[in-house]
């Protein structure tokens, strides 16, 4: 996008307007918020109408790198490009989406880009950025409404007899709870982690509420076409899998040929493509985010598969494909490891791309992940 088409569509998510004269302390503000959310563009020598002012100062550039380094905590690292319009200078601050999440000001202050303003930082949205840096891990947090009264014996018995060979029926009360404080299936203070509570709960919907998929069945190839189907698939995270995959299945074509007056029909995708999505979509996605629940839509062409939260820091779209990962929920990775829901190899994603070839997409749509799994 040029620079005049930056200007021309004005101050937004990703673009802000500063004059020449801005403070290096108002600058430190905008660049921590792009930092911080998904990167933009600061246009210095441009008014908020959109007027170009140009900048004269000299060292302008330096000035710009100094500020990055040295108001911004952790140092930040920025791009400019100078452009001219008129005979006027204007100085692009390009911020990147950085692997380097949180940033803050000299002050302390945890500052996110909204829409055309920059804000403090919510505690739910401070607590997305430090898990995005691997600091804090939101599925080993206490869920206060829970206590080990609310888990499901036969789901733990299951577990610790199939997978620790013990006998949990056979274990005193108090010894149960010290096994799960130690699992980390309770917390310290015997409330049942947002883990715990995932995985054991008789009903994890009742504290949690967005821990659950949001299934849709369309007749054509956007969401305004008629809606042939929808629920909501609630309960554990093996259940939702399990029920998950059954439902897709149940909608997905099969495609179908008659060789030798034999008819022989082939999954349009793959029962093992499918279980990587659904399984990756639930355990790696952001249960901070109190909003939003994972979905699966089935069109005429295709499946999307979104699950709240964007990649962590250090992970591209790129390195996913090549079987890097940064989990966010460590808990939920280890216990889904033992189901043998997972390999913890990393060899899901690169799996399924060699299976689907071009007709599997990854993408970030906003503060969410996507995959797309293309047919017919």
């Amino acid at each position: 996008m040029s620079i005049q088409e930056l200007i021309q569509q004005g101050e937004n998510s990703a673009v802000e307007f500063k004059t020449e004269d801005v403070r290096g302390e108002s600058m430190a503000k905008e660049l921590v918020a792009f930092a911080n959310s998904l990167g933009g563009s600061v246009l210095v020598g441009v008014d908020d109408a959109g007027t170009v002012t140009g900048v004269t100062k000299t060292h302008f550039e330096e000035w710009i790198i100094n500020i990055a380094r040295n108001n911004v905590v952790p140092s930040l690292y920025i791009d400019v490009a100078i452009h001219t319009i008129n005979s006027k200078k204007i100085y692009q601050i390009i911020v990147p989406k950085s692997p380097h999440k949180p940033y803050q000001t000299l002050d302390g202050k945890y500052l996110m880009r909204v829409g055309s303003t920059n804000r403090q930082a919510t505690k739910e949205e401070l607590s997305r950025l430090f898990q995005q840096a691997g600091l804090v891990h939101y599925d080993i947090a206490p869920l206060d409404t829970l206590t080990e009264q609310h888990l499901n014996t036969a789901s733990l018995e299951n577990y610790y007899d199939t997978y620790y060979s013990l006998n949990w029926s056979a274990l005193e009360p108090a010894a149960k709870t010290q096994v799960l404080i130690n699992s980390d299936i309770l917390t310290t203070n015997q409330h049942v982690s947002v883990g715990g509570a995932l995985l054991f709960a008789n009903n994890p919907q009742k504290a949690l509420p967005q821990a659950s998929i949001v299934f849709a069945v369309f007749a054509g190839t956007d969401k305004t076409s008629d809606l042939i189907d929808k629920k909501e698939i609630i309960g554990n995270l093996p259940a939702q899998i399990d029920n998950a995959l059954g439902l897709v299945k149940l909608y997905l074509q099969r495609s179908s040929t008659i060789t030798h007056a034999q008819r022989t029909e082939k999954e349009l995708i793959p029962s093992k493509v499918l279980r990587e999505a659904i399984v990756n979509a639930l355990v790696h996605r952001d249960y901070a985010i109190a909003n939003q629940k994972t979905s699966i839509y089935i069109f005429k062409n295709r499946i999307e598969i979104t699950n709240p939260g964007s990649l962590p820091n250090t992970l591209t779209i790129q390195k996913l494909r090549y079987g890097h990962s940064a989990p966010r929920n460590m808990f939920l990775l280890k216990f889904m490891d033992n189901y043998r829901y997972i390999d913890g190899l990393g060899r899901g994603i690169p799996t399924m791309v060699a299976q689907m070839g071009d007709n599997i997409t990854f993408e970030e749509v906003g503060a969410a992940f996507r995959v797309t799994l293309m047919y017919g």
